[in-house]
């Protein structure tokens, strides 16, 4: 979600569009980020549940914006409420699944009940979340967009760049990388990843390292985890990566687990870079992009020795990487570039500003 808002405020801050940012929680690295292109945020707490120990506090902040256009990003219930006095016009943008089960269902329906009217524009980024929305408001879908994310990396990486992306990252450059990226939480399913390695580290004469970037609450449970499955040696955190380019170029294969992902951007990304993926999502829209067979292989449950076979199959047959390689640059090239992206956000805002 953060990356998809870098990448259109970067690309359209001071040509097109001047942004203000209000976080309604602390800005964190996002705001020296955006301070690079001179863009302006603002922090706020996040206190209490959804937020509503600080609520009055961001409501005062966005009170004080003077826009045309307030795109409204995630949603949080505090920000929704927040901007929903303000004069100007809205947009929003939905990256969650909405989730299946009645009370899931419920409870979507009273959002959109309550907060359409603020909104001109809804936005989704993936067409699993859109087909789930017209079933739970079917009467709003004049408002709906689909705007997928996007990727500026379009070809595949080059034997020196590896060497340089492995040197950066402590990685023997002949070694054969299995990664994943993510916020180490229970949703995300590292887990998973670290079973599969563990099956697969012992079963291949070449060698095989493991790659985590990312942080979160999970991290110490899942260095306990890469411990007590013999693979703690094979296995390296590099932590939380303002630029993932050395990531992506160092890695041989992606193997991504999710319970729900409304798209599985970290798919799309090493895709981009020419990295098969390997991923088993049990709930989103992965399959908008990864075809099982055809550019990657998707299972909709995490079966441990599945999975295994399925890396394995990457890593002993060059055609079938060879293809899986191609088509997935394919497909980037065609639906998920960065101009792409920007102009359907600029069509969506132009719309909004006539209506």
């Amino acid at each position: 979600m953060e990356q998809a808002s870098y990448i259109l405020m970067r690309e359209t801050q001071n040509k097109s569009i001047d942004w203000q940012v209000q976080s309604v929680t602390s800005a964190g690295e996002g705001k020296e980020i955006l301070a690079e292109i001179n863009i302006p945020v603002f922090d706020n707490l996040y206190e209490g549940k959804f937020g509503y120990k600080s609520h009055l506090d961001l409501k005062k902040k966005v009170k004080n914006f003077s826009a045309d256009i307030i795109l409204v990003t995630g949603p949080t219930l505090t920000g929704c409420m927040s901007v929903k006095s303000h004069p100007c016009k809205k947009v929003l943008a939905i990256h969650f699944c909405h989730k299946s089960g009645f009370f899931n269902f419920l409870k979507w329906k009273a959002f959109y009940q309550i907060f359409q009217p603020d909104y001109q524009a809804i936005i989704y980024h993936s067409p699993y979340i859109l087909e789930e929305a017209k079933k739970i408001a079917p009467q709003l879908q004049h408002k709906f967009h689909l705007i997928e994310y996007s990727t500026q990396r379009c070809s595949a990486t080059t034997i020196s760049e590896r060497d340089i992306a492995c040197k950066s990252l402590g990685i023997p450059a002949n070694a054969f990388v299995i990664g994943n990226a993510g916020w180490l939480i229970q949703r995300k399913r590292f887990d998973i990843f670290l079973e599969v390695c563990s099956k697969i580290s012992n079963c291949n004469n070449q060698q095989l390292i493991f790659l985590i970037a990312g942080d979160g609450p999970l991290r110490g449970e899942l260095e306990v985890l890469a411990a007590k499955l013999g693979i703690s040696g094979k296995v390296k955190f590099i932590g939380w990566q303002k630029d993932l380019s050395s990531f992506y170029k160092s890695l041989n294969l992606l193997l991504f687990n999710s319970d729900s992902d409304a798209f599985g951007r970290t798919v799309m990304e090493a895709m981009g870079y020419g990295v098969p993926v390997v991923a088993s999502v049990v709930e989103g829209g992965t399959d908008s992009i990864l075809t099982n067979g055809k550019n990657g292989y998707l299972i909709r449950e995490h079966n441990v020795d599945l999975l295994s076979e399925c890396c394995l199959e990457l890593i002993n047959n060059k055609d079938t990487y060879q293809q899986f390689q191609r088509q997935s640059l394919e497909v980037v090239k065609s639906r998920f570039t960065n101009e792409l992206f920007v102009q359907k956000y600029l069509d969506v805002f132009n719309t909004v500003l006539k209506s």
